[in-house]
C-alpha cells in the first residue's frame, strides 16, 4: 500500500486543479473519521478518498468511466476494497456498490461536494447548522435544487451505521481541517 506521502505525490500529478484537491483532502479526512468510528483501517481509507478523483482530468469529461481509470492507475497501489470503492463511487460508471467502504466514500464525496457548494455561496450559517431536520429542507432552496442528487448519496451513511446528524458531524470537522499543498 502507498504511503500518505507518495499517494500526495500522485495527486500532485495527476490533478492539477486545487478545487479538486481541496475536495479529495476533505474526502480522505471525513473517510478517516468514518474508519475510525467503524473501527476499520483508517489510513487505506485516507488513501481511498484521497485518491478516488484521481482521473478527474484524464476522462475528459466521460463520467462513465470516473473511478475506472482512477482505479486503473493505482491496481498495484491501493487494496481490493480501496479500487472497487473507488470504481463504485460514481453511480454512472455502472459498478454496484457492496461493501461498508464503497458505501461511505459515496456519502463522503456527495457531503463534501455539498460543504463546498454552501461554502462557495458564503452559507456558512446553514453549513454549521446542518442536521437531519435541516438536512432535507437545504434541497428546497432554488440554489440547490440542482444538488438534490446528493441527497440520497449522503444518507447512504445510515447504510453503514453511521445516523445523518453524527455523519454531518464528522463531515463538518473534517471538512474544518482540510487543507491545501
Amino acid at each position: 500500500m502507498l504511503s500518505k506521502a507518495e499517494a500526495i505525490r500522485l495527486l500532485k500529478r495527476h490533478v492539477k486543479s486545487v478545487e479538486t484537491r481541496k475536495h479529495s483532502i476533505a474526502v480522505s479526512e471525513l473517510m478517516g473519521e468514518v474508519a475510525e468510528r467503524l473501527k476499520m483501517n483508517p489510513e487505506e481509507w485516507q488513501l481511498c478518498g484521497l485518491l478516488h478523483d484521481l482521473d478527474c482530468e484524464k476522462i475528459h469529461g466521460d463520467m462513465s468511466k470516473h473511478g475506472l481509470v482512477a482505479a486503473e492507475l493505482l491496481t498495484s497501489s491501493l487494496s481490493k476494497d480501496c479500487l472497487h470503492a473507488i470504481r463504485a463511487h460514481d453511480h454512472r460508471t455502472g459498478v454496484t456498490p457492496r461493501s461498508i467502504m464503497d458505501k461511505a466514500l459515496i456519502a463522503s464525496d456527495a457531503v463534501t461536494i455539498l460543504f463546498s457548494e454552501l461554502v462557495e455561496r458564503e452559507q456558512t450559517g446553514q453549513l454549521a447548522e446542518l442536521n437531519s431536520i435541516t438536512f432535507p429542507k437545504i434541497f428546497e432552496d432554488k440554489p440547490f435544487r440542482k444538488l438534490g442528487y446528493l441527497k440520497n448519496r449522503i444518507e447512504v451513511c445510515r447504510e453503514i451505521g453511521v445516523n445523518l446528524d453524527e455523519f454531518l458531524s464528522l463531515a463538518r470537522e473534517a471538512f474544518g481541517r482540510k487543507t491545501s499543498f
